[in-house]
């Protein structure tokens, strides 16, 4: 395995064409896809000039409009948007699209289809549809799909299933090594440092009653540590354990094509230990990394001692160098 790691500062789809946006190198054509009773904004980046490679870029969790926004928590990383225009910028076509949910432009126009969207599992169908759409814009050409986040693991699982044939390289973005519950965990446990002696029993209790389908403890609604699973609603806690289900190390060790896998330094969502993981589950496989050590989850400059929120409140653009690391990389270019 090439494990060279770069250092470096069911219903069905159809689409629609919308407006076009122009920039100085980039034209963008916003279209919508429809999947399963449910349509999701998603916008097409051209460049001007010779088109080398086509990307589709898959989110991540939470609720993002197509540019990488979540006006639903009021954030604003505009990650996707900026990582689509530059890698324009390189002579890439790039597809991003919205996660379904409110505030991110998507429409349910069949409420019995779109019950589908509450399992993990059509992720996978709607990023086939998507990857569908770009390869009628984009024919020629290596295909890449890169994952964001929950993403990545969206883009492992691509990779295995129908659409194989069509993908040419995977691209892990911050991508997860450890099931969704597991990834929490260590994110409470993060919040509660300087805390002497963690008690996570409560926690782990809501954990296992998650993954077997009971109900939480009583105990979770008053215990800051799962104050956030208890409030949510029965479906949230359904979809979380759809995604729980899957082990990503497996799934991207599962991969036949070649892989990039990307991570900053300052993630506090996903540490930069992950990316090791993942890596190393390839074992055999053509597997590189890019790190970056003084970027957070969306890629932007992030000072030490900045706490997640501040980190992920960031809205400088998004570190160019991610773009051109991916460019290279596409190319076959060395490290």
């Amino acid at each position: 395995m090439d494990r060279r790691g770069f250092l470096v500062a069911s219903g069905g789809a159809w689409m629609t064409a919308a407006m076009a946006v122009d920039a100085d190198d980039v034209r963008e054509t916003d279209t919508m896809l429809r999947v399963s009773g449910v349509e999701i904004p998603c916008r097409l980046s051209r460049p001007r000039g010779i088109v080398s490679a086509a990307v589709l870029l898959l989110p991540g969790s939470l609720f993002s409009d197509v540019d990488g926004n979540y006006p639903a928590f009021g954030m604003f990383p505009h990650a996707y948007a900026d990582i689509a225009r530059q890698l324009s910028g390189h002579g890439v076509v790039v597809l991003r699209m919205a996660k379904i949910g409110p505030g991110t432009g998507s429409h349910v126009v069949d409420a019995a289809l779109a019950t589908a969207h509450a399992d993990f599992r059509m992720r996978i169908e709607v990023a086939a549809a998507g990857l569908a759409s770009l390869k009628e814009a984009s024919p020629r050409g290596p295909t890449i799909v890169a994952g964001h986040s929950e993403g990545a693991l969206v883009a492992s699982l691509l990779a295995t299933s129908a659409a194989a044939a069509s993908i040419d390289g995977i691209v892990s973005l911050s991508g997860p090594a450890s099931p969704i519950l597991d990834i929490l965990r260590g994110q409470v446990l993060a919040s509660m440092r300087g805390t002497s002696s963690p008690d996570m029993r409560t926690f782990d209790a809501s954990v296992a009653a998650i993954r077997t389908g009971h109900r939480l403890p009583d105990a979770a609604r008053a215990d800051p540590a799962t104050t956030m699973l208890a409030s949510m609603p029965g479906a949230s806690i359904d979809y979380l354990r759809s995604v729980d289900r899957y082990e990503p190390v497996a799934e991207l060790a599962r991969v036949k094509q070649r892989v990039l896998i990307v991570q900053g330094g300052r993630d506090h969502s996903v540490p930069s230990d992950h990316a090791d993981r993942l890596a190393a589950g390839r074992a055999g496989s053509p597997t590189r990394i890019a790190t970056f050590p003084t970027l957070n989850h969306f890629y932007k400059a992030s000072a030490v001692g900045l706490s997640p929120m501040q980190s992920m409140a960031l809205t400088r653009e998004s570190d160019p160098t991610v773009a051109s690391t991916i460019a290279a990389w596409i190319r076959g270019d060395e490290a």
